[in-house]
């Protein structure tokens, strides 16, 4: 494993990403300056509960200085259409990765939060287990 890889996983009780989650915050610190970094997340969930097709997102990363920078993007529940589902080996659940920022410069040090904004209906969405953001350091 990559070494210096800083992680935040939320949970979802109940395997439930309910509507009042339809924004999850998530703060990390970085103190190194001087190297980009890849911002990916990596969603649990079960594939026999999830009904939805796809799931559209608004990513915005909010530095310490309150400047932004988002992305719009979503998670496609096809293995199809996705190559990035992989079995976990626990019947039907599944991990799926999602790039947001391949090569992101950090260059104040601090808080920084991320705010991962769902653009589902106004409904729970069941079969959801955690989401965890990986911020990678990666090379020039």
């Amino acid at each position: 494993m990559q070494k210096n890889i800083i992680t935040v996983v939320h949970e979802f009780p109940s395997s439930n990403w309910t509507f009042d989650e339809q924004v999850i915050d998530l703060d990390f610190n970085v103190e190194d300056t001087t190297t980009n970094y890849r911002i990916e997340f990596v969603l649990n969930y079960d594939s026999a509960m999830n009904v939805l097709p796809e799931l559209p997102l608004n990513i915005t990363l909010i530095a310490p200085d309150g400047m932004e920078s988002f992305v719009t993007s979503k998670f496609i529940f096809d293995p199809i259409l996705n190559k990035n589902i992989t079995p976990t080996g626990q019947g039907s659940v599944c991990n799926m990765s999602l790039i947001a920022f391949p090569k992101k410069k950090l260059n104040q040090k601090g808080k920084y939060t991320i705010e991962f904004y769902r653009k589902a209906e106004k409904y729970d969405n069941y079969g959801f287990n955690s989401l965890t953001l990986k911020v990678v350091p990666v090379g020039d």
